[in-house]
């Protein structure tokens, strides 16, 4: 985990098997947040099922190449690298201060090359793009959805996409 924001340090899953729950559900947001906190940031989610076989070594280079790209780009705030489990599901996150900002980074040449190995390492996949809302006086954020890129049979992860709406932790 690497911030630019140390509160973000602090975010915990609330179970082991966290990759198969909706991102609001996943963490326990309210940790990292005060009353007073306020704004709107955009977040990308990386749902993952990895091939049988898959090459670990070679996919942790390329996320960390990625993260450092990403990390030294304007408008980064927090990266999550998730474990995976048994069933080879992963969930991961990005957050950033705004979508152009995110959208410019993703455009780098490390996160080009780790693209271009998706279809090899990944059973399915599924890109999340995510307002990400916290408003004063109410505890934990808001999480309402962008849109959703994906690969692999519908529902690979088997997570409920209706569960990742707006709404107050």
């Amino acid at each position: 985990m690497t911030s630019a924001h140390p509160r973000f340090d602090q975010l915990r899953p609330v179970v082991d098997d966290f990759a198969r729950l909706p991102i609001g559900s996943a963490f326990d947001w309210r940790a990292i947040t005060s009353p007073a906190d306020h704004g709107e940031w955009y977040m990308v989610t990386f749902r993952s099922v990895r091939r049988a076989g898959a090459d670990e070594a070679r996919l942790t280079t390329l996320d960390d190449a990625a993260h450092a790209e990403a990390a030294a780009a304007p408008g980064f705030i927090h990266y999550f690298k998730g474990p995976t489990n048994v069933r080879g599901e992963c969930l991961s996150f990005c957050v950033w201060q705004s979508r152009q900002a995110a959208r410019a980074a993703a455009g780098g040449p490390n996160h080009a090359i780790a693209a271009a190995v998706a279809r090899e390492m990944y059973e399915s996949y599924r890109l999340d793009f995510i307002r990400l809302v916290k408003r004063a006086g109410v505890p934990g954020f808001g999480f309402a959805p962008f849109d959703v890129i994906g690969s692999g049979p519908p529902g690979g992860i088997r997570t409920p996409d209706l569960l990742i709406r707006s709404q107050p932790l």
